[in-house]
């Protein structure tokens, strides 16, 4: 009976972190190049499940199952790299990702946080958001100011008197003359049977950018950039509305059980003894 309690709190606190996941998501839906992300949850341990499948003693009779957790236990975190629907924009330097890739970007620490603990120090992080401008000095950046890098690794340095057309491939033609590519990097993928690819070596940072684990980035290959268009949020606001909702009512059911127990609990302790 007490076992049941544990279950029951544990399913709480994993409907309480899935509600995160979907809120975060639902604050984001607006966010360019921004990918869901989702929430896996682990109920008894695998020794459970292989221990029912065992048929190698007596069957139907009392076998013991080792030490096993009750409840649910919160599993991996993962990202949807679906790629998002396309809005154009017809801005210059408004970029879209077809295909798989990222735009590089030098990204400096503005102020002093948790992940990033000393303000102004730099990192290279990748992100599919390509709504990019030029600064004072010609130079293409994030409307955060962060410089954004070519094919090989640079600042993107343009004449701001100048008209610009970028084709597919990424190259910048000013004046009739290609005077530098946007850079475009992939990393190392896992495709799934069902077809799904993912990317284990990426962690998310903030909205959309990612940050590298143990990866190097190399040059991607079958891509295409649409100028003018950038790529949207791939969160769809009915499907995770409709999930906070069974994720709510998973919660009230775990919380009753709760309740439930509770009152029994209460019945064998001050009724089930009393004499009469």
């Amino acid at each position: 009976m007490v076992k049941g309690l544990y279950t029951a709190y544990t399913g709480m606190i994993n409907e309480q972190h899935r509600m995160d996941v979907l809120t975060n998501n639902l604050a984001n839906a607006n966010t360019n190049g921004y990918k869901k992300e989702g929430a896996t949850a682990q109920s008894f341990r695998d020794q459970l499940a292989l221990k029912i499948k065992d048929y190698s003693d007596a069957p139907n009779t009392a076998r013991g199952l080792g030490i096993i957790n009750p409840g649910v236990k919160i599993g991996e975190g993962y990202v949807d790299w679906s790629e998002g629907p396309m809005k154009e924009t017809q801005n210059t330097f408004d970029f879209a990702i077809s295909g798989y890739g990222f735009f590089g970007v030098e990204y400096t620490n503005k102020a002093v946080n948790i992940e990033r603990d000393v303000a102004g120090e730099t990192n290279i992080m990748y992100t599919r958001d390509g709504a990019f401008t030029l600064n004072a000095e010609g130079e293409l950046v994030t409307h955060d100011g962060d410089f954004v890098l070519n094919a090989g690794g640079s600042h993107i340095q343009l004449d701001p008197n100048l008209p610009t057309i970028v084709n597919t491939l990424g190259d910048i033609i000013q004046d009739g003359q290609v005077v530098d590519r946007i850079g475009v990097f992939d990393f190392e993928k896992v495709t799934y049977p069902d077809g799904r690819v993912a990317y284990n070596n990426l962690e998310h940072y903030g909205e959309n950018f990612f940050i590298p684990v143990d990866a190097e980035a190399g040059v991607a290959e079958n891509y295409s950039i649409a100028p003018g268009f950038l790529e949207q949020s791939n969160v769809s606001v009915v499907d995770e509305m409709v999930n906070m909702i069974a994720v709510q009512r998973n919660y009230d059911t775990n919380q009753r059980m709760i309740l439930a127990i509770d009152d029994t609990l209460e019945i064998a302790v001050t009724q089930l003894g009393r004499l009469q």
